[in-house]
């Protein structure tokens, strides 16, 4: 049983965009219920687990440092015919924990009174009616299942990849296979690379339209690693065949702790994810990074932005789907324009032949050599131009 039966906003969804969302608006005043549809929040989990720097992550906390796997000082890319990047940048992300790290966000969210119910699936949203939606969720399993439902102000759906809702509700948010990546992570005993470094095999040697990774989680010495690539293309075997054999091949008698796998949304960020009184956070919206396929940092990013025009909404009496652009706005702004960028490099990337990919290997790798800083690029000014030619003119 829930402790109400209307609320301002249900967030459906425990995941770091809802609980961001769900904390935010119980902070700003809303009464507040976030749904998860497992028992325990986020397990299992599916996901690299890389994400934002250490001091943007905190200003989401505070963050508990057992959530804290490793600093992540740099990303190592081996590319095609053997041209490498090694980018060295100091505190440029971290390793989470995500089994303790989603339940420490829905842990902050309860402490700022937001009522958090676990084994809670939702399992329709209504349409509008006198300002607010049904919402009606099943609680528990089996034997013991039962039905509620409440009514909503605002409902926010973070139910990750191909939402349900969001397709139950109208939203147009199905995955098609051509920007969709399939890919499975493998937790292996041991660290296997650099440990305060992510990483990557990339390009025509190696995985061309996806890439293996290896992300170390010092804390617990063990590593992910993993491998994805596009769902349309023709790979001969599936991908955990895939990565199985690039394990063994790059990490000879790896032990194995456990695997899981999954899609991730890779076509950039929904143009439309919101309605009368409704909105899509993270996965859901297709907030993820098109070219690493990251979502963690822009989800709970989306979270807050949310939370912030929804509040906003509230105040002024309208909580319309013109009103509600104004978070997609925020969202593109932020980051919704650089995945736009992205989107564009991982297809063009996977496009250019090994030839012009070696090419501009070389002129990333001279870039990243002198600092990430845009003289470099007057080193090799014919290949860089020829590289820029081809990129403004790609479609």
């Amino acid at each position: 049983m829930f402790c109400n039966n209307e609320y301002d906003v249900v967030v459906i969804g425990a995941g770091p965009g809802g609980s961001v969302a769900a904390r935010n608006l119980s902070r700003a005043g809303h009464k507040v219920l976030l749904l998860e549809k497992r028992e325990k929040i986020g397990y299992p989990v599916r996901c690299g687990e890389a994400s934002t720097k250490l001091s943007d992550l905190q200003t989401y906390g505070p963050i508990d440092e057992d959530c804290i796997e490793t600093i992540i000082n740099g990303l190592y890319i081996y590319g095609p015919n053997g041209v490498n990047i090694d980018l060295a940048q100091k505190g440029t992300g971290i390793m989470l924990n995500r089994e303790k790290f989603d339940p420490w966000l829905a842990h902050l969210a309860a402490n700022d009174g937001v009522e958090v119910v676990t084994r809670a699936r939702a399992e329709f949203v209504g349409d509008v009616e006198s300002g607010t939606r049904l919402v009606r969720v099943k609680l528990g399993e089996g034997a013991g299942e039962t039905t509620e439902e409440v009514r909503a102000k605002m409902v926010i759906a973070a139910d990750g990849v191909e939402s349900r809702i969001g397709r139950q509700v109208g939203l147009d948010c199905l995955q098609k296979p051509a920007f969709t990546c399939t890919g499975v992570d493998i937790q292996v005993q041991g660290i296997l690379t650099k440990p305060d470094y992510l990483t990557f095999w990339q390009g025509h040697d190696f995985i061309n339209d996806g890439y293996i990774w290896s992300f170390p989680k010092v804390k617990s010495n063990v590593t992910n690693f993993g491998a994805g690539f596009l769902i349309s293309n023709n790979h001969g075997s599936n991908v955990l065949d895939i990565t199985m054999e690039w394990l063994y091949k790059l990490f000879p008698g790896a032990q194995i702790n456990h695997v899981v796998g999954g899609v991730i949304p890779v076509s950039s960020v929904l143009k439309d994810y919101t309605l009368d009184r409704f909105a899509l956070v993270g996965d859901a919206a297709h907030h993820t990074n098109p070219l690493t396929g990251g979502g963690i940092a822009a989800a709970m990013r989306a979270g807050r932005f949310c939370a912030q025009t929804v509040h906003e909404g509230f105040e002024c009496g309208n909580l319309s789907k013109e009103f509600l652009k104004t978070y997609e706005k925020r969202c593109y702004d932020y980051f919704g324009r650089m995945h736009d960028f992205e989107y564009k490099f991982r297809r063009f990337l996977l496009n250019v032949n090994k030839d012009e990919q070696t090419e501009l290997y070389k002129v990333l790798q001279n870039f990243a050599k002198h600092g990430c800083k845009k003289r470099a690029f007057l080193q090799t000014p014919v290949s860089s131009a020829k590289m820029l030619y081809k990129f403004l003119r790609f479609k």
